[in-house]
C-alpha cells in the first residue's frame, strides 16, 4: 500500500486548527437551525453536540499535537503515538457518549452491552494507537519509510503524490476487477 500523505509540522498545525473553526462554525450554524426548526431529535443533539463540544476540540487539539510531532523526524516523533492514544482514550468517550445520548433518546436497551463494549475499549484503543505508531517508526528507522515520511519538510512539492493518469488507471483497473468477478460469479467459477 502506497502512502501518499505528505505532511509537514506547519500543515499539521493548519489542518488542525482549520478542522476545529470549521467544526465550532458547523455548531454554530446547526444552533441556528435547530431554533428555527420544529425537530426535537435535532435540536436534542445540537444539546448534545454543545455539551460535548469541549470534549470534541480537546481530542482534536491531541490529535493535531499527534500529527505535529509525527511529521517530525526521529527522534522528535518519538511522543507522538502516546500523544495520539490520550486522544483515542478521548474519543472513545465521545463515542460512547453519542451511545448514551441514542440510549436516552431511543431506549434500546443496550446499556448492559455498552458497559461490556466499555471495559474492553477502553484499555484496548489506546493500546493498539500506542503499538501502531510505535511500529510505524520501528518501520521507518529500518527503511520502510512510507514515502510521506521520509521528505524533509519544505522540499517542495510531495513526490509521492499521485498523478491524475495514476488515480485514473487505478480507478480504470477497479472497474475491470469488479466486472470480472461478477462475471466470474454468474458464470459459477
Amino acid at each position: 500500500m502506497r502512502h501518499y500523505r505528505c505532511r509537514s509540522p506547519v500543515r499539521a498545525l493548519v489542518s488542525g486548527v482549520i478542522g476545529i473553526v470549521i467544526f465550532l462554525l458547523v455548531l454554530v450554524l446547526f444552533r441556528f437551525i435547530a431554533e428555527h426548526a420544529a425537530w426535537p431529535f435535532f435540536s436534542a443533539f445540537v444539546d448534545f453536540l454543545y455539551a460535548n463540544a469541549a470534549l470534541i476540540v480537546f481530542f482534536s487539539l491531541l490529535f493535531m499535537i499527534g500529527d505535529i510531532f509525527e511529521a517530525f523526524r526521529y527522534p522528535f516523533d518519538l511522543p507522538f503515538p502516546i500523544i495520539k492514544a490520550v486522544g483515542s482514550v478521548f474519543l472513545v468517550t465521545f463515542i460512547f457518549n453519542i451511545f448514551a445520548f441514542l440510549e436516552s433518546y431511543y431506549g434500546f436497551g443496550l446499556s448492559p452491552a455498552l458497559d461490556l463494549l466499555e471495559l474492553i475499549l477502553y484499555p484496548l484503543v489506546p493500546l493498539v494507537v500506542l503499538i501502531a505508531g510505535y511500529v510505524s517508526i520501528a518501520a521507518e528507522l529500518r527503511g520502510e519509510t512510507p514515502e510521506y515520511r521520509s521528505r524533509s519538510p519544505g522540499s517542495g512539492p510531495c513526490s509521492g503524490s499521485p498523478t491524475w493518469n495514476e488515480i485514473g488507471d487505478e480507478f480504470r483497473q477497479m472497474i475491470a476487477d469488479i466486472i470480472r468477478r461478477m462475471r466470474d460469479w454468474v458464470n459459477g467459477k
